[in-house]
Protein backbone atom coordinates (compact mmCIF):
# COMPACT_ATOMS: atom_id res chain seq x y z
CA UNK A 1 0.00 0.00 0.00
CA UNK A 2 3.13 2.04 0.45
CA UNK A 3 3.02 3.07 -3.08
CA UNK A 4 0.01 3.54 -3.80
CA UNK A 5 -0.26 5.95 -0.50
CA UNK A 6 2.71 7.62 -2.22
CA UNK A 7 2.09 8.12 -5.89
CA UNK A 8 -1.44 9.84 -5.16
CA UNK A 9 -2.22 12.92 -3.80
CA UNK A 10 -4.30 12.92 -0.60
CA UNK A 11 -7.45 14.43 -0.85
CA UNK A 12 -8.83 15.12 2.46
CA UNK A 13 -10.59 13.37 5.17
CA UNK A 14 -11.99 9.99 5.32
CA UNK A 15 -15.69 10.07 6.14
CA UNK A 16 -16.85 10.03 9.54
CA UNK A 17 -19.58 7.31 9.35
CA UNK A 18 -18.78 4.38 6.11
CA UNK A 19 -21.27 2.44 7.04
CA UNK A 20 -22.90 0.14 4.30
CA UNK A 21 -21.07 2.53 1.92
CA UNK A 22 -20.03 1.55 -1.44
CA UNK A 23 -17.86 4.42 -3.54
CA UNK A 24 -17.58 4.29 -7.25
CA UNK A 25 -17.01 6.84 -10.07
CA UNK A 26 -19.72 6.09 -12.36
CA UNK A 27 -21.53 8.53 -13.06
CA UNK A 28 -24.22 10.05 -16.41
CA UNK A 29 -26.50 7.06 -17.83
CA UNK A 30 -24.15 4.38 -16.32
CA UNK A 31 -24.15 5.76 -12.95
CA UNK A 32 -28.37 6.15 -13.20
CA UNK A 33 -28.31 2.55 -13.54
CA UNK A 34 -26.40 1.40 -10.85
CA UNK A 35 -28.41 3.87 -8.53
CA UNK A 36 -30.90 1.79 -9.84
CA UNK A 37 -29.65 -1.50 -8.75
CA UNK A 38 -28.15 -0.39 -5.12
CA UNK A 39 -31.28 1.28 -4.34
CA UNK A 40 -32.88 -1.93 -4.08
CA UNK A 41 -30.39 -2.23 -1.09
CA UNK A 42 -29.25 -1.14 2.31
CA UNK A 43 -25.99 0.09 0.70
CA UNK A 44 -25.61 3.94 0.79
CA UNK A 45 -23.84 5.10 -2.47
CA UNK A 46 -21.29 7.44 -2.84
CA UNK A 47 -20.15 8.83 -6.01
CA UNK A 48 -16.87 10.95 -6.84
CA UNK A 49 -17.74 11.56 -10.45
CA UNK A 50 -13.69 9.80 -11.66
CA UNK A 51 -11.26 7.68 -11.01
CA UNK A 52 -8.52 9.38 -10.05
CA UNK A 53 -10.89 11.15 -7.14
CA UNK A 54 -11.78 8.04 -6.12
CA UNK A 55 -8.38 6.52 -5.72
CA UNK A 56 -7.40 10.19 -4.13
CA UNK A 57 -10.64 9.43 -1.83
CA UNK A 58 -9.78 5.88 -1.23
CA UNK A 59 -5.59 6.58 -0.27
CA UNK A 60 -7.01 9.72 2.22
CA UNK A 61 -9.74 7.02 3.74
CA UNK A 62 -7.00 4.38 3.81
CA UNK A 63 -4.62 6.56 6.43
CA UNK A 64 -7.46 7.75 8.58
CA UNK A 65 -8.90 3.85 8.97
CA UNK A 66 -12.27 4.95 7.46
CA UNK A 67 -12.57 2.64 4.70
CA UNK A 68 -15.88 2.23 2.90
CA UNK A 69 -17.69 -1.19 2.80
CA UNK A 70 -17.07 -1.76 -0.61
CA UNK A 71 -15.25 0.00 -3.29
CA UNK A 72 -14.37 0.01 -7.12
CA UNK A 73 -11.24 -0.82 -7.70
CA UNK A 74 -9.19 -1.63 -10.55
CA UNK A 75 -7.16 -5.14 -10.33
CA UNK A 76 -3.91 -3.31 -9.27
CA UNK A 77 -5.94 -0.85 -6.32
CA UNK A 78 -6.88 -4.66 -5.47
CA UNK A 79 -3.45 -6.13 -4.87
CA UNK A 80 -1.88 -3.34 -3.07
CA UNK A 81 -4.80 -3.30 -0.82
CA UNK A 82 -4.31 -6.67 -0.51
CA UNK A 83 -1.17 -6.12 0.21
CA UNK A 84 -1.89 -3.52 3.24
CA UNK A 85 -4.11 -5.96 4.73
CA UNK A 86 -7.07 -3.81 3.78
CA UNK A 87 -9.46 -6.24 2.22
CA UNK A 88 -11.13 -9.15 2.90
CA UNK A 89 -11.51 -12.27 0.89
CA UNK A 90 -14.30 -12.10 -1.39
CA UNK A 91 -14.62 -15.99 -0.57
CA UNK A 92 -15.14 -15.19 3.51
CA UNK A 93 -18.02 -13.35 2.55
CA UNK A 94 -19.80 -14.16 -0.28
CA UNK A 95 -20.94 -18.02 -0.32
CA UNK A 96 -19.39 -20.18 -3.16
CA UNK A 97 -22.33 -20.97 -4.40
CA UNK A 98 -22.95 -17.09 -5.40
CA UNK A 99 -19.17 -16.82 -6.48
CA UNK A 100 -19.21 -19.76 -8.92
CA UNK A 101 -22.13 -17.56 -11.09
CA UNK A 102 -19.76 -15.51 -12.17
CA UNK A 103 -17.81 -16.81 -15.38
CA UNK A 104 -14.13 -18.21 -14.35
CA UNK A 105 -11.79 -16.09 -16.61
CA UNK A 106 -13.45 -13.19 -14.60
CA UNK A 107 -12.85 -14.33 -11.06
CA UNK A 108 -9.07 -15.46 -12.61
CA UNK A 109 -8.59 -12.13 -12.96
CA UNK A 110 -9.14 -11.14 -9.06
CA UNK A 111 -7.49 -14.49 -7.49
CA UNK A 112 -4.40 -13.94 -5.82
CA UNK A 113 -2.47 -17.14 -3.94
CA UNK A 114 -6.10 -18.54 -3.66
CA UNK A 115 -7.36 -15.07 -2.17
CA UNK A 116 -10.11 -13.50 -4.31
CA UNK A 117 -9.09 -9.61 -3.69
CA UNK A 118 -12.22 -8.41 -5.03
CA UNK A 119 -15.62 -9.25 -6.86
CA UNK A 120 -15.60 -8.77 -10.81
CA UNK A 121 -17.93 -6.11 -11.31
CA UNK A 122 -18.11 -3.92 -14.66
CA UNK A 123 -16.67 -5.36 -17.65
CA UNK A 124 -16.36 -4.08 -21.03
CA UNK A 125 -14.53 -5.55 -24.19
CA UNK A 126 -12.89 -3.87 -27.17
CA UNK A 127 -15.13 -4.06 -30.01
CA UNK A 128 -14.55 -3.33 -34.19
CA UNK A 129 -17.78 -1.27 -34.78
CA UNK A 130 -18.58 -1.32 -38.63
CA UNK A 131 -20.85 0.49 -40.72
CA UNK A 132 -22.77 -2.55 -42.24
CA UNK A 133 -24.50 -0.74 -45.26
CA UNK A 134 -20.99 1.60 -45.94
CA UNK A 135 -18.87 -1.90 -46.13
CA UNK A 136 -21.12 -3.25 -48.80
CA UNK A 137 -21.01 -0.60 -50.72
CA UNK A 138 -17.83 -0.45 -50.82
CA UNK A 139 -17.25 -4.24 -51.73
CA UNK A 140 -15.42 -4.88 -48.35
CA UNK A 141 -15.75 -7.49 -45.34
CA UNK A 142 -15.08 -7.14 -42.14
CA UNK A 143 -11.72 -7.98 -41.27
CA UNK A 144 -10.43 -11.15 -39.11
CA UNK A 145 -6.41 -10.39 -38.85
CA UNK A 146 -4.65 -6.94 -38.15
CA UNK A 147 -3.54 -6.92 -41.65
CA UNK A 148 -7.02 -7.37 -43.27
CA UNK A 149 -7.67 -4.22 -41.54
CA UNK A 150 -5.05 -2.56 -42.88
CA UNK A 151 -6.15 -3.82 -46.47
CA UNK A 152 -9.74 -2.54 -46.12
CA UNK A 153 -8.32 0.30 -44.64
CA UNK A 154 -6.40 0.90 -47.52
CA UNK A 155 -9.56 0.27 -50.20
CA UNK A 156 -11.73 2.33 -48.43
CA UNK A 157 -9.27 5.17 -48.83
CA UNK A 158 -9.03 4.62 -52.13
CA UNK A 159 -12.86 5.35 -52.69
CA UNK A 160 -12.49 8.45 -50.66
CA UNK A 161 -14.10 7.11 -47.11
CA UNK A 162 -11.72 7.01 -43.84
CA UNK A 163 -11.60 3.55 -43.14
CA UNK A 164 -10.49 3.24 -39.48
CA UNK A 165 -10.26 5.53 -36.43
CA UNK A 166 -8.58 4.69 -33.07
CA UNK A 167 -7.79 6.97 -30.16
CA UNK A 168 -4.55 7.46 -28.05
CA UNK A 169 -5.17 4.61 -25.58
CA UNK A 170 -2.63 2.18 -23.98
CA UNK A 171 -5.84 -0.50 -24.65
CA UNK A 172 -5.24 -1.12 -28.28
CA UNK A 173 -1.28 -0.87 -28.06
CA UNK A 174 -1.41 -3.67 -25.12
CA UNK A 175 -4.07 -5.21 -27.37
CA UNK A 176 -1.68 -5.99 -30.43
CA UNK A 177 1.27 -6.44 -28.27
CA UNK A 178 -0.08 -9.29 -26.58
CA UNK A 179 -1.60 -10.46 -29.86
CA UNK A 180 2.32 -10.64 -31.43
CA UNK A 181 3.95 -12.62 -28.02
CA UNK A 182 4.73 -9.52 -25.92
CA UNK A 183 5.00 -10.15 -22.25
CA UNK A 184 4.01 -8.37 -19.47
CA UNK A 185 5.59 -4.66 -19.42
CA UNK A 186 8.83 -5.61 -22.33
CA UNK A 187 7.29 -3.04 -24.47
CA UNK A 188 11.01 -2.55 -25.63
CA UNK A 189 10.98 -5.51 -27.90
CA UNK A 190 10.47 -6.41 -31.32
CA UNK A 191 7.01 -7.06 -30.48
CA UNK A 192 6.53 -3.73 -29.41
CA UNK A 193 8.63 -1.77 -31.89
CA UNK A 194 6.29 -4.01 -34.73
CA UNK A 195 2.85 -2.84 -32.80
CA UNK A 196 3.57 0.58 -32.58
CA UNK A 197 4.97 0.18 -36.86
CA UNK A 198 1.98 -1.02 -37.56
CA UNK A 199 -0.27 1.67 -36.12
CA UNK A 200 1.91 4.45 -36.77
CA UNK A 201 1.49 2.92 -40.89
CA UNK A 202 -2.26 3.45 -40.84
CA UNK A 203 -2.01 6.59 -39.84
CA UNK A 204 1.10 7.96 -41.24
CA UNK A 205 2.13 5.89 -44.30
CA UNK A 206 -1.18 4.73 -45.54
CA UNK A 207 -3.19 7.59 -44.20
CA UNK A 208 -6.17 5.38 -44.01
CA UNK A 209 -7.07 5.74 -39.96
CA UNK A 210 -6.73 8.61 -37.89
CA UNK A 211 -6.79 9.41 -34.36
CA UNK A 212 -9.74 10.66 -32.67
CA UNK A 213 -10.00 13.07 -29.51
CA UNK A 214 -12.33 12.07 -26.70
CA UNK A 215 -15.06 10.95 -28.09
CA UNK A 216 -14.86 12.24 -31.64
CA UNK A 217 -14.42 9.14 -33.56
CA UNK A 218 -17.37 7.77 -32.42
CA UNK A 219 -19.18 10.78 -33.30
CA UNK A 220 -17.66 10.65 -37.25
CA UNK A 221 -18.72 6.93 -37.24
CA UNK A 222 -22.51 7.76 -36.12
CA UNK A 223 -22.03 10.83 -39.04
CA UNK A 224 -21.40 8.06 -41.68
CA UNK A 225 -17.42 9.73 -41.74
CA UNK A 226 -15.41 6.32 -41.37
CA UNK A 227 -16.01 2.69 -41.62
CA UNK A 228 -14.54 1.27 -39.09
CA UNK A 229 -13.76 2.18 -35.47
CA UNK A 230 -12.13 0.55 -32.53
CA UNK A 231 -14.32 1.34 -29.46
CA UNK A 232 -15.49 -0.26 -25.99
CA UNK A 233 -18.50 -2.41 -26.20
CA UNK A 234 -19.78 0.69 -23.46
CA UNK A 235 -19.73 2.78 -26.69
CA UNK A 236 -22.82 0.87 -28.44
CA UNK A 237 -25.48 2.04 -26.31
CA UNK A 238 -24.24 5.62 -26.46
CA UNK A 239 -23.85 5.31 -30.08
CA UNK A 240 -26.64 3.59 -30.74
CA UNK A 241 -29.71 5.99 -30.74
CA UNK A 242 -27.08 8.25 -33.38
CA UNK A 243 -26.71 5.61 -36.12
CA UNK A 244 -29.28 5.58 -39.07
CA UNK A 245 -27.71 2.96 -40.39
CA UNK A 246 -26.76 -0.94 -39.94
CA UNK A 247 -24.35 -0.98 -37.31
CA UNK A 248 -22.55 -4.12 -37.01
CA UNK A 249 -20.39 -5.00 -33.93
CA UNK A 250 -17.23 -7.44 -34.42
CA UNK A 251 -14.51 -9.45 -32.36
CA UNK A 252 -11.48 -6.81 -32.76
CA UNK A 253 -9.06 -8.79 -35.33
CA UNK A 254 -6.82 -11.01 -34.23
CA UNK A 255 -2.42 -11.27 -35.09
CA UNK A 256 -0.53 -14.37 -34.43
CA UNK A 257 -1.86 -15.03 -31.15
CA UNK A 258 -5.43 -14.86 -30.16
CA UNK A 259 -6.25 -12.18 -27.40
CA UNK A 260 -7.98 -9.88 -26.35
CA UNK A 261 -7.56 -7.29 -23.34
CA UNK A 262 -10.74 -6.68 -21.17
CA UNK A 263 -11.25 -3.85 -19.21
CA UNK A 264 -13.45 -2.81 -16.13
CA UNK A 265 -13.06 -3.22 -11.96
CA UNK A 266 -13.99 -5.02 -9.52
CA UNK A 267 -15.22 -4.06 -5.80
CA UNK A 268 -13.29 -4.50 -2.81
CA UNK A 269 -14.57 -5.78 0.06
CA UNK A 270 -12.80 -3.71 3.15
CA UNK A 271 -11.96 -4.84 6.31
CA UNK A 272 -13.60 -3.46 9.73
CA UNK A 273 -17.09 -3.58 9.09
CA UNK A 274 -19.87 -5.29 10.95
CA UNK A 275 -21.46 -9.10 10.47
CA UNK A 276 -24.64 -7.47 9.11
CA UNK A 277 -23.02 -4.80 6.74
CA UNK A 278 -21.17 -7.86 5.27
CA UNK A 279 -24.38 -9.74 4.75
CA UNK A 280 -25.75 -6.86 2.79
CA UNK A 281 -22.53 -7.05 0.56
CA UNK A 282 -24.12 -10.72 0.00
CA UNK A 283 -27.71 -9.30 -0.66
CA UNK A 284 -26.25 -7.25 -3.34
CA UNK A 285 -23.94 -9.49 -4.97
CA UNK A 286 -27.24 -11.86 -4.92
CA UNK A 287 -29.06 -9.50 -6.34
CA UNK A 288 -26.54 -8.31 -8.97
CA UNK A 289 -25.20 -11.92 -10.31
CA UNK A 290 -29.40 -12.52 -10.70
CA UNK A 291 -30.59 -13.14 -14.68
CA UNK A 292 -32.23 -10.35 -14.89
CA UNK A 293 -30.19 -7.90 -13.01
CA UNK A 294 -27.28 -8.89 -14.99
CA UNK A 295 -29.68 -8.88 -18.49
CA UNK A 296 -30.95 -5.37 -17.60
CA UNK A 297 -27.14 -4.34 -16.87
CA UNK A 298 -25.56 -5.22 -19.87
CA UNK A 299 -28.64 -3.71 -22.45
CA UNK A 300 -28.36 -0.82 -20.44
CA UNK A 301 -24.44 -0.07 -20.21
CA UNK A 302 -22.79 -1.91 -22.62
CA UNK A 303 -21.09 -3.67 -19.65
CA UNK A 304 -20.71 -7.71 -19.74
CA UNK A 305 -23.06 -9.80 -18.08
CA UNK A 306 -20.39 -11.31 -15.64
CA UNK A 307 -22.51 -14.95 -14.84
CA UNK A 308 -23.90 -15.93 -18.72
CA UNK A 309 -22.56 -14.00 -21.46
CA UNK A 310 -25.53 -15.04 -23.67
CA UNK A 311 -27.60 -13.19 -21.04
CA UNK A 312 -26.31 -10.10 -23.42
CA UNK A 313 -28.19 -8.09 -26.21
CA UNK A 314 -27.94 -10.56 -29.31
CA UNK A 315 -26.36 -7.64 -31.03
CA UNK A 316 -23.13 -7.80 -28.42
CA UNK A 317 -23.75 -11.30 -27.41
CA UNK A 318 -20.70 -12.25 -30.08
CA UNK A 319 -18.49 -9.95 -28.96
CA UNK A 320 -18.71 -10.67 -25.02
CA UNK A 321 -17.97 -13.93 -26.31
CA UNK A 322 -14.02 -12.37 -26.35
CA UNK A 323 -14.03 -12.96 -22.43
CA UNK A 324 -13.64 -16.54 -23.40
CA UNK A 325 -10.07 -16.08 -24.33
CA UNK A 326 -9.59 -13.14 -22.06
CA UNK A 327 -6.26 -11.38 -21.27
CA UNK A 328 -5.71 -8.88 -18.69
CA UNK A 329 -3.56 -5.49 -18.67
CA UNK A 330 -0.48 -5.93 -16.15
CA UNK A 331 -2.06 -5.90 -12.65
CA UNK A 332 1.59 -4.46 -11.21
CA UNK A 333 1.13 -1.04 -9.46
CA UNK A 334 3.98 0.30 -11.82
CA UNK A 335 2.19 -0.14 -14.84
CA UNK A 336 -0.74 1.49 -12.92
CA UNK A 337 1.14 4.44 -12.46
CA UNK A 338 3.26 4.44 -16.05
CA UNK A 339 -0.08 3.65 -17.88
CA UNK A 340 -0.78 7.14 -18.62
CA UNK A 341 2.78 7.77 -19.52
CA UNK A 342 2.76 5.65 -22.24
CA UNK A 343 -0.47 7.68 -23.73
CA UNK A 344 1.14 10.75 -23.72
CA UNK A 345 5.33 10.05 -24.20
CA UNK A 346 5.19 6.98 -26.47
CA UNK A 347 2.02 6.39 -28.54
CA UNK A 348 1.38 10.30 -29.34
CA UNK A 349 4.87 11.37 -30.22
CA UNK A 350 4.64 8.06 -32.36
CA UNK A 351 1.29 7.86 -34.09
CA UNK A 352 1.77 12.24 -34.58
CA UNK A 353 5.24 11.73 -36.49
CA UNK A 354 7.33 13.40 -33.53
CA UNK A 355 9.35 10.18 -32.88
CA UNK A 356 10.40 6.44 -33.91
CA UNK A 357 8.79 3.80 -32.23
CA UNK A 358 12.16 2.09 -30.97
CA UNK A 359 13.94 5.90 -29.21
CA UNK A 360 10.48 6.35 -27.74
CA UNK A 361 10.08 2.79 -26.41
CA UNK A 362 13.47 3.18 -25.15
CA UNK A 363 12.65 6.50 -23.31
CA UNK A 364 9.90 5.05 -21.79
CA UNK A 365 12.11 1.99 -20.64
CA UNK A 366 13.95 4.61 -18.53
CA UNK A 367 11.15 6.54 -17.33
CA UNK A 368 10.05 3.37 -15.85
CA UNK A 369 12.64 2.51 -13.83
CA UNK A 370 12.39 6.26 -12.30
CA UNK A 371 8.94 5.09 -11.19
CA UNK A 372 9.70 1.90 -9.72
CA UNK A 373 11.52 3.35 -6.65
Amino acid sequence: MKRFLVVLLLAGCGRADTSYQIWHAMGGPLGDVFTGIVSKTRLREVSFGSYNTLAQRLVSAAMSKKLPLLAQSFPSWSLEFYEGDLILDAKSVVPDSLLAKIHPKLLAEVETAGVYIAIPFNKSVPVLFYNADLMDSLGLSPPKTWEDLRKVCRSAKERGVWGFAFTIDPWIFYTIFRQKGGEGLNFNSPQGVETLEFLRGLVLEDSCAYLGSGYSHQDDFASRRVLMIWATSVSYVFMKPKVRFRMRAAPIPVDRYDFVVISGTNLSVFKGHTDEEYREVVRFVSLFLSDSVQRFWSKSTGYAPITDLNLADEDLREVFKQIERADYEPRTPLWMRGRRYFASEVMEPVLKGVLAPKPALERYEKLLKTLSW
